[in-house]
C-alpha cells in the first residue's frame, strides 16, 4: 500500500507557504538544534497542517560594545524565521504554540511595524516594534 495515494493533492509539506514575514524572537542564546527541536519543528508542523504558513531556519541578534573592537557580542535573541498566509489566524496559532512549548518571557513575534510580546503570563498585542531591521544584523560590519 502506498501512502502517496492518500496524499494526492496535499502539498503543505512540500511548499514554503506564507508570504507575510512574522519572525519569532526568543530571548537568549539557544543552540540551533535546541531552537529547532524545542520550537521550530512544532510551529512549522502546525502552520503547514492548517495551511497558515511555515517556519524554518533562523539566526541570532547580537549586542556589541561599540567601544571594544574585540567584543564578540552577546546573543540577545535567537530568531525563528516564520511566514504566514493569514496574519491574524497565523499569529494566534503561533502565540498558542509558543506558550504551550514554554517560551520564555520577553518572546516577540514581529510583523509589519508591530510586535506581540509575551510577559510570561499574557501576550501584549500590536505593540510598536522594540527593534527594527537595522538592529537585526547577525554579524558586525568590518571596520
Amino acid at each position: 500500500m502506498k501512502i502517496d495515494r492518500f496524499l494526492e493533492g496535499f502539498t503543505a509539506l512540500h511548499e514554503e507557504p506564507g508570504d507575510i514575514s512574522t519572525p519569532i524572537l526568543i530571548p537568549g542564546d539557544l543552540d540551533p538544534h535546541e531552537r529547532h527541536y524545542r520550537f521550530t519543528l512544532h510551529i512549522d508542523a502546525e502552520l503547514r497542517l492548517t495551511g497558515l504558513g511555515s517556519a524554518g531556519g533562523g539566526w541570532q541578534i547580537r549586542l556589541y560594545d561599540d567601544e571594544d573592537d574585540e567584543d564578540e557580542g552577546e546573543v540577545a535573541y535567537s530568531i525563528i524565521d516564520t511566514d504566514v498566509t493569514e496574519l491574524e489566524a497565523g499569529l494566534a496559532l503561533i502565540r498558542t504554540n509558543l506558550v504551550e512549548l514554554g517560551c520564555p518571557p520577553g518572546t516577540l513575534i514581529q510583523y509589519d511595524e508591530r510586535e506581540d510580546r509575551w510577559d510570561g503570563e499574557r501576550w501584549s498585542l500590536g505593540e510598536a516594534r522594540s527593534s527594527g531591521e537595522d538592529d537585526q544584523e547577525p554579524w558586525r560590519e568590518p571596520k
